[in-house]
């Protein structure tokens, strides 16, 4: 297997499990003990309990009130942690002495009630972002998410819905991959393109409908339920899995069920219970509370509250609380009841799966002065390809992200088919998958959304996303009204950012721009993460700026700015040649396909999505077929709807020419696109149909097929083909792939000095067309 997919399929996963520090407490030791934890680090105090209970879950309850030499209080929760020992947890977030003293609900019992002790909290010296800056809370203006330090935290989070419940920690399925820990694969996966916050919840009744259950089976959160939890799993795989997300520095976004589900399986008393639990375990955590998925509705409503209070009075850090919630505007009734509650600190927005959210209902939640200024995050819009009153496709998940962010979320939380719905296998009907998700996880974990975030998350941090207020369609600082056209400025009108969906060029005008200043402007690709240069020298003498047309009729953000926004990385402009144009190949043009001069190029493909287990486990891989030669052999991806990638490695750099696609026979109408990479990492636009579309042309050499053909420039190791989504009983076929080499050869040292030349000449070329619109 080569080796970009050695290095993307099979991770170097090595276990660092930052377990807890830990110090036991003898059952009569009522003298001082004394350990020390670092700054932000979990450290359990270990109590054995003398007495026995019927029910240790329920017959007693442990709290510790922490105080540090300043005079700051924490207080915590105890919890049972099997057979007779009791542990509270504790992060200490000030360096020096704390003392402690634990109470027990029995006063009778003395190993539990009464023990004081001594611990010295010592600075961190770990390298994540948590370490080194603290937990997440509310910034001081109640706009976004800061660490407890005062830097700014960018929310950039992967909805992974009931993991504790249905991820492996100790299987791993995905193609080629022998790490045995699918938890572990997914999260390195996400924090090598950025993502900071891991969303969850705990299938807290056992009632919802993912996970495969069948397929995949993972230890029952409960030993008996809903009175008695499986603390092998707590210790073996929950807390495991929280230790590897807090030493890997991301944030969890934690809730104990969903909606109806969770409140109708369990009862209130049983759903506190396991609140009070969840709480005394994972509040020393770097954690956010959601409480719940979607709790605005009857009957669920009432009991989630209560769960909600429960974990807001064992909380001693104060971490952000908040609740998922149904798509609702800020005026519903649930919603307003929600803003009053006195633990409730900010907006888990859910805006749906089959549309994009408008401005007015941003609007809404920014203006919000009910109670106080909160923040609000778009947690749940467009996963992509998913089936949820339509299919969401690719481009929705996207649009969703960028739109939310320019009209004031503090981020954005994306979701995926497989990932979101915990499904395991091709194999296996059970859960969500056939339904709402269309492929697995392993099929999910590289969908092009999923690198797009990035590039979302890195725009932002680099424009200082704290410093953005967005103008929704207030005509003082744009013409930009359209639902589709979106724009942010900071207070002071230094910067302006703008985000166009519309699938025409047109764009707007910029409004209230400082007329004695001098601004530079970029467009940045949301599908590159790269910038091209529209001019450094825009003086706008009456406060207004026209800004030319987009690149493409695609989406594309927009920066415009008076102050020297730092170093960034550039690519050329494309010239557009009009609207997407679907391209069918049964409408045969009066063309051979073209003998290219250069060599056909050998490759090795991969599609994960083409790679499909049976019944019985086995493996089945198509992708070979792409390059038999036979026309009559198919790759099928398992999903046709679904967006598919299509890894191509020619094993060394080459000059690239042509690609011919051959589709398969009755194939659907294809949508691709076609990217280059000199490493596997870092990607350029080679082809794409919505500029340029291919030529559709008969192949007399393979039986009088048609293919798709494009001419290629530039050289690279490898090239990533996205096959677009189509209707759900399309046929998806690929026949054969075709490569050619350009008329280059391997560059020589001189020839990549005046690559890079033409390169810098491109640019200058590029900002000229710019300024013709082109």
């Amino acid at each position: 297997m080569h080796k970009v997919l050695k290095k993307m399929l099979c991770l170097t996963l090595a276990a660092m499990i930052l377990a807890p520090f830990a110090i036991p407490v003898g059952a009569a030791q009522k003298e001082e003990t004394q350990m020390t934890i670092p700054l932000w680090r979990r450290g359990d105090i270990v109590l054995n309990s003398e007495k026995q209970y019927e029910n240790p879950y329920t017959d007693v309850d442990v709290d510790a009130t922490f105080v540090h030499e300043s005079g700051e209080e924490i207080h915590l929760y105890g919890f049972w942690n099997g057979g007779d020992e009791w542990r509270v947890r504790f992060a200490p977030t000030k360096t020096g002495v704390w003392t402690y003293a634990v109470t027990c609900s029995d006063p009778e019992n003395t190993s539990l009630n009464g023990v004081t002790g001594t611990l010295t909290a010592v600075p961190n010296d770990g390298e994540t972002e948590l370490d080194r800056h603290g937990f997440v809370r509310i910034s001081d203006n109640g706009r976004y998410f800061v660490y407890d330090d005062g830097a700014p935290f960018y929310w950039l989070g992967d909805t992974h819905w009931q993991a504790p419940n249905y991820v492996s920690v100790t299987r791993c399925n995905y193609p080629g991959c022998g790490c045995g820990n699918q938890f572990l694969h997914e999260v390195e996966n996400r924090l090598r393109k950025g993502f900071t916050v891991y969303q969850t919840y705990f299938d807290g009744g056992e009632s919802d409908g993912g996970g495969q259950r069948s397929v995949s089976p993972e230890p029952a959160l409960w030993a008996e339920k809903y009175s008695l939890p499986n603390v092998d799993a707590f210790r073996e795989k929950y807390d495991v899995m929280f230790d590897e997300l807090a030493s890997r520095g991301m944030l969890i976004a934690l809730g104990f069920g969903v909606h109806a589900s969770t409140t109708n399986a369990m009862g209130k008393e049983a759903l506190d219970r396991l609140s009070r639990y969840l709480t005394a375990r994972y509040a020393a955590y770097p954690v956010v509370w959601i409480t719940a998925q979607e709790i605005t509705g009857d009957p669920q409503f009432e009991p989630w509250l209560s769960s909600a209070a429960v974990t807001a009075a064992g909380d001693g850090y104060h971490h952000p609380q908040s609740a998922h919630q149904y798509v609702m505007s800020v005026n519903d009734s649930f919603i307003e009841r929600l803003d009053g509650q006195a633990w409730h600190d900010f907006f888990t927005l859910q805006n749906g799966h089959n549309h994009i959210a408008e401005k007015s209902v941003y609007e809404g939640y920014w203006n919000n002065r009910r109670t106080a200024t909160k923040p609000f995050v778009e947690s749940e819009a467009n996963y992509e390809d998913l089936w949820c009153g339509g299919f969401n496709g690719y481009e929705a998940s996207r649009i969703s992200a960028w739109k939310a962010n320019l009209c004031g979320s503090c981020g954005f939380t994306y979701g995926v088919t497989g990932i979101w719905a915990n499904c395991w296998s091709t194999a296996g009907s059970t859960g969500w998958l056939g339904s709402y998700s269309t492929e697995p996880w392993y099929m999910g974990l590289d969908k092009p959304g999923s690198f797009e975030m990035k590039y979302l998350a890195d725009f932002f941090r680099y424009v200082d996303f704290t410093r953005l207020i967005p103008r929704f369609n207030d005509r003082r600082y744009s013409d930009c009204v359209s639902e589709k056209k979106a724009v942010a400025s900071s207070e002071n009108a230094d910067t302006y950012v703008a985000y166009f969906y519309n699938t025409d060029r047109t764009t707007g005008v910029l409004r209230g721009l400082n007329r004695n200043e001098t601004y530079r402007a970029a467009w940045y690709n949301v599908l590159t993460g790269k910038y091209i240069d529209i001019s450094k020298n825009i003086r706008p003498r009456l406060g207004s700026w026209a800004v030319p047309l987009k690149p493409t009729t695609g989406d594309w953000a927009l920066l415009v700015t008076s102050h020297e926004p730092g170093a960034y990385e550039t690519e050329a402009a494309p010239c557009a040649t009009g609207d997407t144009a679907a391209v069918n190949p049964s409408a045969l043009l009066p063309c051979a396909l073209p003998e290219y001069d250069g060599e056909k190029l050998p490759f090795s493909a991969t599609c994960v999505g083409g790679m499909i287990y049976d019944a019985d486990g086995k493996l089945t891989d198509t992708a070979p077929l792409l390059t038999d030669g036979d026309p009559e052999t198919e790759w099928r991806p398992f999903s046709a709807e679904a967006t598919q990638t299509i890894l191509l490695d020619l094993e060394q750099q080459q000059s690239l020419g042509a690609l011919n696609i051959v589709p398969g026979k009755d194939a659907a109408p294809l949508s691709v696109r076609v990217y280059g990479s000199d490493d596997g990492e870092n990607w350029r636009i080679l082809a794409d149909d919505a500029l340029r579309p291919f030529k559709v042309c008969r192949a007399d050499r393979l039986n009088g097929r048609t293919a798709l053909t494009t001419e290629l420039e530039g050289s690279c190791r490898y090239v990533k083909l996205l096959v677009m989504g189509v209707d759900k009983e399309a046929n998806k076929a690929i026949a054969e792939l075709e490569l050619y080499a350009g008329s280059g050869a391997e560059p020589s040292p001189i020839e990549r000095l005046i690559g890079r030349l033409t390169a810098f000449f491109r640019r200058i070329t590029a900002f000229f067309r710019s300024l013709s619109g082109c």
